[in-house]
């Protein structure tokens, strides 16, 4: 009878010890399988914001200036500003700020240029000189340029030798830099302006159109343009 007891004994501790290490084994399992499973949370965002940043349009640096649209308002913008169109003006007029009883510069836009329209004025003695310049606001280029002896009073003496319409045409020439030899549609006018007799010429060199007003009594150069023809 104390064999069999013995005997039951260690049977009922040996299957509790193998149920002991078969618990510890799934246990152990349980762990590998749930620690090769893709984990949620902080591994999850990261791959998250990695691709999203991945994916993000690239913004232009905030140094580089808008250049997409030409005359643009940012204030980046390379504009020549507004002293340096003024003595863009002033020196292809051959005149110093001095000379002049008034200068005007303001910023426009011609079919979307960026333009500053420079405007002066010289007092002379029969009246008074305007200039007016168009300079490329970017490139500082005289786009176009506009002179006029304005108040021109007709009944003063006369001074100076007259000219033949030959000989304004070369004044005109002359004043503009041009040989007749370039130039093509040459137009020439005679008028009669308080009292004297104004030639009137117009010519184109290229693309740019030139008109000059030259007093036939005295081959003075009353006024001229020249303007690129669009």
């Amino acid at each position: 009878m104390k064999k069999s007891t013995m005997s039951f004994v260690i049977t009922a501790a040996f299957a509790a010890l193998l149920l002991t290490g078969c618990a510890e084994a799934a246990a152990f399992n349980g762990r590998n399988v749930a620690s090769s499973a893709p984990l949620t949370g902080e591994m999850d965002t990261e791959e998250t914001t990695s691709q999203s940043t991945a994916q993000a349009p690239v913004a232009a640096p905030a140094s580089e200036p808008t250049t997409s649209i030409a005359g643009s308002a940012d204030p980046n913008s390379e504009y020549i500003g507004e002293e340096a169109a003024k003595a863009a003006a002033l020196a292809h007029a051959s005149l110093a700020e001095t000379d002049l009883q008034a200068v005007t510069v303001k910023l426009e836009y011609e079919d979307g240029r960026a333009e500053y329209d420079v405007e002066f004025i010289r007092k002379t003695d029969t009246g008074a000189d305007e200039y007016d310049y168009e300079i490329d606001a970017l490139t500082g280029e005289i786009l176009s340029y506009d002179f006029d002896a304005e108040h021109y009073n007709g009944t003063q003496a006369v001074t100076g030798t007259a000219v033949t319409a030959d000989e304004a045409k070369q004044i005109a020439l002359n004043h503009a830099g041009v040989a007749e030899t370039d130039t093509r549609a040459m137009e020439l006018e005679t008028d009669h302006d308080d009292g004297r007799t104004v030639y009137e010429f117009s010519w184109k060199v290229g693309t740019t159109e030139y008109d000059y007003e030259i007093d036939a009594d005295t081959g003075e150069i009353l006024s001229y343009s020249q303007e690129q023809d669009d």
